[in-house]
């Protein structure tokens, strides 16, 4: 699908390539910690803090990945009975997408926010690496904003991957492109 520019695709791509940065320190971050906890008890000695470590990576990785499958309009949803339903169905599906996953999106940053706030006030430390809990809590409310622009970027920029279509008009237009 062509990507059709907007006034903010200079935003969308910034956050974009944030993300794409952020999830491919995640990844190396825990193939290095992963490796050095397979070789810490290759050795016997194995290292205290990889395991958290690891763990607390996959946490920001997930949640960032997460909000990036929306970018583009790559989420997973079930289209199968809006194919056969009526066109104003396919219409208020959009719709009714857009606000359901915005809605998702906003109860991620309140109470992931909540959560934070918690983990400040209580003063959370992590048990093996001794950092602050809510540097990893983060993760939820960060990825529930980079999910909310995510999702205006896929309405905006590639609404039609995101529109539900008529499956025997895209046939018809298969067909007619050869």
């Amino acid at each position: 699908m062509e990507r059709k520019k907007s006034a903010l695709s200079g935003l969308f791509n910034a956050v974009n390539a944030l993300e794409n940065v952020l999830l491919a320190v995640m990844v190396i971050g825990m193939i290095v910690t992963i490796l050095l906890q397979i070789g810490g008890r290759l050795i016997g000695h194995p290292f205290p803090w990889t395991e958290e470590t690891s763990r607390y990576l996959f946490l920001w990785m997930m949640f960032v990945a997460l909000a990036a499958g929306f970018n583009q309009a790559e989420s997973s949803r079930v289209t199968l009975l809006l194919q056969i339903g009526p066109k104003w169905l396919k219409k208020a599906s959009e719709v009714l997408y857009a606000v359901m996953v915005i809605g998702i999106f906003v109860f991620m940053i309140v109470y992931g926010a909540e959560v934070v706030k918690q983990q400040i006030m209580f003063r959370e430390m992590g048990t093996a690496l001794m950092i602050p809990m809510y540097l990893i809590g983060i993760c939820q409310p960060v990825a529930g904003v980079l999910g909310i622009i995510g999702t205006l970027q896929s309405f905006l920029e590639f609404h039609g991957k995101v529109a539900i279509g008529d499956k025997e008009q895209e046939k018809e237009k298969m067909l007619e492109q050869g």
